[in-house]
């Protein structure tokens, strides 16, 4: 793809138009981060699998609609048991830790410590402790308001899917008007953007719910309780590249302390590196074989970068999004290696 070379040839002045509209755009929905990255991320997912079922099913004389309101009740099922049942029980499980945090006095167990080791680590912990207590409560509150988000997210990308040729009808009009330029401008980019981001995501989520699944299995012969909403989690978190099943890892270690110690931490670790050798010298050579493969350290740099300026979403959309630019610029990853 020559996308330099195209933009070259397009009016510089309509051009950075357009771009600045994207960018005001995109200010003005700050706010709204949560609820607008979710929509898309249900929109591209439930349209491919919609669309994969479609193909598979034409001689069943079945239309997308069906197709698409038999996905979305499924989907909504399933979120709706799982907030139901296991959102109120993180919550409390969050507030108990952070108000143990919080109210965490390391001078209370003086035979158990050095007197100068509590001397000098008594100030430097309380204060991490309550600063961590504090981040914990502030989580368990935001849970509902992000639940809400996914309700409300998972309903708009149902609406987006189900008016998707209304809506292509829409933008068509759009390009009489006198933002034609600009729509031009997005239909190239956006093109390209669902050409790079959507392979990549596709994969990870792939290479996700393959972790969740081996991890249910492995956590159940374990005896770990709720092995369905900690695979769920497995599953979210692996939605991140690379640090996504490192990140799991404490979770579970709290639950496996919990239940048998470090014996079960142990445990909990060996599934860790299972899970990531998996991941990284199985599932993503031959999932990703399309792709060239990003040096672990440069991912690593995009995802500390990432998530600086867009928080945890930068954690999930860093590196597509780093690919995508890639190949806006016509920069050939293989270089990389």
């Amino acid at each position: 793809m020559m996308f330099l070379n195209k933009i070259k040839s397009e009016d510089t002045l309509e051009g950075l138009i357009s771009i600045g509209i994207l960018f005001a755009i995109a200010y003005l929905l700050k706010d709204m981060v949560n609820l607008v990255l979710l929509t898309f991320l249900f929109s591209f997912v439930f349209y491919s699998i919609q669309n994969y079922f479609f193909q598979k099913m034409k001689s069943l004389n079945i239309n997308r609609t069906e197709i698409t309101l038999s996905l979305y009740l499924l989907a909504i099922v399933t979120v709706s048991l799982l907030l139901s049942r296991y959102i109120p029980v993180l919550i409390r499980e969050l507030v108990s830790i952070g108000m143990q945090l919080s109210n965490f006095k390391i001078d209370n167990y003086p035979g158990k410590f050095d007197p100068r080791i509590i001397n000098m680590a008594q100030s430097a912990f309380q204060s991490y402790s309550k600063d961590g207590g504090t981040l914990l409560l502030h989580t368990a509150s935001s849970i509902w308001s992000f639940s809400l988000n996914l309700f409300i997210a998972l309903i708009l990308s149902l609406f987006f899917i189900l008016e998707k040729e209304s809506l292509l009808k829409f933008v068509h009009n759009l390009e009489q008007s006198r933002l034609h330029f600009a729509i031009k401008f997005y239909e190239r980019i956006g093109a390209s953007f669902l050409n790079s981001f959507g392979k990549v995501m596709q994969v990870q989520i792939l290479i996700s719910f393959i972790n969740s699944i081996l991890s249910v299995i492995f956590l159940f012969f374990l005896g770990f309780p709720q092995v369905v909403g900690l695979g769920f989690m497995i599953f979210v978190l692996g939605l991140i590249p690379v640090a996504g099943v490192i990140i799991s890892f404490i979770p579970l270690s709290i639950v496996a302390y919990n239940l048998g110690g470090f014996v079960k931490i142990v445990y909990v670790i060996g599934l860790i590196l299972v899970l990531h050798a998996l991941e990284s010298y199985i599932l993503n050579p031959k999932l990703m074989s399309m792709k060239t493969k990003i040096p672990v350290f440069l991912t690593f740099v995009i995802l500390i970068i990432s998530e600086h300026f867009f928080g945890i979403w930068g954690l999930l959309f860093g590196v597509p999004l780093f690919i995508f630019i890639l190949e806006l610029l016509d920069v050939k990853t293989e270089r990389l290696e």
